[in-house]
């Protein structure tokens, strides 16, 4: 993986509503398309930046929403989609933030950019559930029928560049900094704007905007990346977080996302390691009675399989950090 420590070159609010908006200007240069309420995933974001009468699409979410309506949006905009958009850019390969790719490449022959170590998941999008979390066979069977978000309802799709940590993505006079983290998948990216000191975070910083403590991880992530990165891009000076899922935050509330987003992350930790020195050992079924019977961790409620995922991941770390170790057969204890 990229090193994300080594030499890094360098709340919009409002009233909920269901309905789903036309792009909106939050700074010069910047536009959201924002879809319909996602439940406890509030708004899936998709984030035009236009520039010299260029425009660059950031994840251009599910197939349907906001997926079909970023052609329209840039047509508002004065721009013709075939001929000005110069590329697609993914935080990560996920289906609510990547499963629009397909469409908008065949209609406006855009390049599509996203890390290699997500590049799969445009390919073949099964993977997400077959290799991306952890679940049986029912539960991949009831998330093929899910209307949700997380539907993988789409064909897959080829990257046509394969971005990498430091590299700069330019659109007009705006040049965007990719920093590779890691957490919540192992090819999420977010995107760094110097100018206008404005961050695309993805999902690495509030993917559940309800409660920024409130997060997941796909098998392929990694705690130990994930707080490194939001310590690291917490140092940026950034004005704006710009994550995929609901709305911005500007100024001395970017401080605080990446706060509670921090605190979420360790409390988990803490959870974990109180509930192995209570029980001795302990397998992720058990984990997951004593977390949601405790409701002392804010867990994602849509899918059970994101948060026995997160859980797992979350072991992980703490065994690289020498805090616990497996016994086999999947259970848990404590070092020390």
């Amino acid at each position: 993986m990229d090193s994300l420590i080594d030499d890094i070159i360098i709340s919009v609010g409002g009233t909920p509503s269901t309905r789903p908006m036309a792009s909106a200007e939050i700074i010069p240069g910047i536009h959201v398309v924002r879809g319909k309420f996602a439940g406890e995933f509030g708004f899936i974001a998709s984030y035009l930046i236009v520039d010299e009468s260029e425009v660059l699409v950031i994840d251009p979410g599910t197939a349907g929403d906001p997926g079909d309506r970023l052609e329209k949006a840039i047509k508002n905009l004065g721009l013709d989609p075939k001929s000005d958009l110069v590329g697609i850019l993914c935080t990560h390969g996920h289906p609510d933030h990547a499963a629009g790719v397909g469409r908008l490449k065949k209609s406006t022959g855009a390049p599509v950019m996203i890390h290699k170590a997500d590049e799969e998941l445009l390919q073949t999008p099964a993977k997400f559930l077959n290799e991306r979390l952890m679940m049986d066979r029912a539960e991949r069977f009831s998330m093929k029928l899910d209307k949700g978000p997380l539907r993988v309802n789409y064909r897959g799709a080829e990257a046509d560049e394969l971005i990498t940590h430091g590299q700069n993505i330019s659109v007009g006079e705006t040049t965007l900094k990719v920093v590779h983290t890691g957490g919540h998948s192992a090819g999420h990216c977010v995107f760094y704007d110097v100018k206008n000191k404005a961050l695309f975070s993805g999902d690495e910083v509030n993917n559940f905007p309800n409660d920024p403590r409130k997060f997941y991880v796909d098998i392929s992530g990694s705690i130990v990346a994930k707080l490194a990165a939001l310590e690291v891009l917490s140092k940026l000076g950034a004005d704006h977080l710009f994550p995929a899922h609901d709305t911005p935050h500007l100024f001395a509330d970017v401080r605080l996302q990446f706060e509670a987003v921090r605190d979420g992350v360790v409390h988990l930790q803490d959870t974990l390691l109180t509930l192995l020195s209570a029980r001795g050992d302990a397998d992720i079924e058990q984990f997951v009675f004593d977390i949601r019977q405790a409701r002392s961790v804010p867990i994602p409620q849509s899918y059970d399989a994101l948060l026995t995922t997160t859980i797992h991941v979350t072991l992980e770390g703490l065994k690289e950090a020498g805090l616990v170790r497996e016994l086999g057969n999947g259970v848990w204890t404590r070092v020390g």
